[in-house]
Parts: C-alpha cells; sequence; structure tokens
C-alpha cells in the first residue's frame, strides 16, 4: 500500500458516481493486508490464536474500515479525523473484536462492575505514583480511589466502585471454570463493558423516544446492530440512517448527535458512568 490514507480518503471524497465506486474498491483492495495486519495483531492482544479467530478478526477490521469510510464520506467535519486513520481504525476495531469475545465468551455481567474498579483503580495507582514519586501501597490506592468515589458520585455504592484491596488482585478471568485452558487476560480499559451494552442501547432508544418519536428511531437504527448475533456488530451511518428516514444527511447526523446527547445522561444515571471515566 503505497498511497497515502489522507490523500486517498480525501480524494474519495471529490469523486462522484462510479468513479467513486471504483476509487471505494481499489482503496480496500490496497489495505487488505493492512486489514489482516490489525487483525491478527488483536489476537496478540486479546491472547487468543490467530489460527481460530485471525480471519473473523479480520472482517471485523474490514467492516469498521466501511463504517468509518462511510461517516467521513457523509460529514465533512469527520474528513479532520484521517490524518490518524489507521490508529483510530485499530482503535474501533479493538471495541468491535472485544465485543466479538464477550458475546462469544458470555462472561458474567456482575463482572463488569469488577473490571470497572480495577481500571479506576489503575487510574489512581498510576496518579498517585506520580504525585507520590513512588509506588503506592495496595491500602493507600483503596482509600485514595473510595474517597474520590464517594466524593464525586452520587451514590457510589449502588454504582458499585467502592473498591476494596481484593480488586487490585483481580486480573484474569475464564469464561468456563472447567476450562482453564481458555482463560486469557481481560483487557480492563474500557468504560461501558460490552455485556451491559444491549441494556444500554434499550435505554437509550426508550429515552430517546420518550423526547421524539423520530429521534428513538434513530437511535434504534444507528445502535441496534452493534450487539447482534447474526453477524460482525453494525453501526448505520448517517446516510443510511436518512434514507431508511427519508430524511436529509444533515438531519441525520443532527439526530446523531441529540443522541449522543442522551447517550452521556442514559450512561451516567443507569450505569453510573461520568466523564472521568472516559
Amino acid at each position: 500500500m503505497s498511497e497515502n490514507t489522507h490523500d486517498a480518503v480525501r480524494a474519495i471524497a471529490a469523486a462522484t458516481g462510479r468513479q467513486r465506486e471504483n476509487m471505494i474498491e481499489d482503496f480496500f483492495a490496497a489495505r487488505q493486508g493492512l486489514f489482516n495486519q490489525i487483525g491478527f495483531s488483536l489476537c496478540r492482544n486479546f491472547g487468543v490464536a490467530a489460527s481460530q479467530h485471525g480471519e473473523d478478526f479480520a472482517s471485523i477490521v474490514a467492516r469498521e474500515a466501511w463504517v468509518m469510510l462511510s461517516e467521513q464520506l457523509a460529514d465533512e467535519d469527520e474528513l479532520d479525523q484521517v490524518n490518524i486513520w489507521e490508529a483510530m481504525l485499530k482503535m474501533r476495531s479493538k471495541q468491535m473484536v472485544r465485543n466479538f469475545l464477550d458475546r462469544e465468551m458470555s462472561p458474567a455481567s456482575e463482572m463488569s462492575s469488577t473490571w470497572r474498579r480495577v481500571r479506576l483503580l489503575n487510574q489512581t495507582r498510576d496518579e498517585m505514583r506520580y504525585e507520590l514519586g513512588r509506588e503506592p501501597g495496595d491500602e493507600e490506592i483503596v482509600e485514595a480511589h473510595n474517597a474520590k468515589m464517594r466524593a464525586n458520585r452520587a451514590n457510589p455504592v449502588k454504582q458499585g466502585v467502592i473498591a476494596t484491596v481484593d480488586d487490585l488482585h483481580v486480573w484474569r478471568a475464564s469464561a468456563d471454570v472447567d476450562d482453564h485452558d481458555r482463560a486469557g487476560t481481560i483487557d480492563a480499559d474500557f468504560v461501558l463493558h460490552p455485556v451491559e451494552g444491549p441494556k444500554f442501547i434499550k435505554l437509550l432508544v426508550e429515552r430517546t423516544s420518550e423526547y421524539n418519536d423520530r429521534l428513538g428511531e434513530a437511535a434504534e437504527l444507528w445502535l441496534s446492530g452493534l450487539y447482534r448475533t447474526d453477524g460482525p456488530p453494525l453501526i448505520r451511518t448517517p446516510e443510511e440512517i436518512a434514507d431508511v428516514l427519508g430524511v436529509s444527511r444533515s438531519t441525520a447526523r443532527s439526530y446523531i448527535r441529540k443522541i449522543k446527547e442522551y447517550a452521556v445522561v442514559v450512561a451516567s444515571e443507569a450505569f453510573g458512568i461520568t466523564a472521568d471515566d472516559v
């Protein structure tokens, strides 16, 4: 792949009709090696065999690349992100792969709050290490973390963010306690655990529908495919939403912006996720 992604995407955006279609085909053909490379690197990241999931992950990466390109072609503001296209692709694909594995391995939903505490504790550890100039002790980390949660959260106990020293020693999990060979390192670097995802989307659709039926329809169209079980995760583009709802592209994009606002509210109220968690 010799062409610059920044130039290639902007050239596609400037083209129309059959020329654009041909350029998109060439764009993806030239990057199949990149999709495979990212897919196999994600196998290493998640500790799974490339022989088992390499092709699956590469397909997920390719699908996410299509979603990204569609978003960028539909919204000029998205073109500003082209400069970091490959990095964004891996980051977004990592979340899609995580969703795929979590569905396949079916972790217990109650573990999601545990992994969120682990992530927050690790953040606190890093902050204290910088402030103290030394490695903080477990008790110090937990005490500082819990003090922060009690100060910043309305109901930290209900939200499941109050930690104990035991949480600092949660590193590995197995989907099946009788099948430890399948156990792998869990990536705790998430905000909303994929197990919570379907509930989050259901609540988001309900909340946006209360505001406006049309907005609720847009929310369902946009995100309902994210946790589907009949194929790779799917997020519809503004163009697709506009076509289904019979509205302009700009209206569809305004719907998405409004849905994002409600997503912040739902994440906070239902899952105790605030800006500090992002």
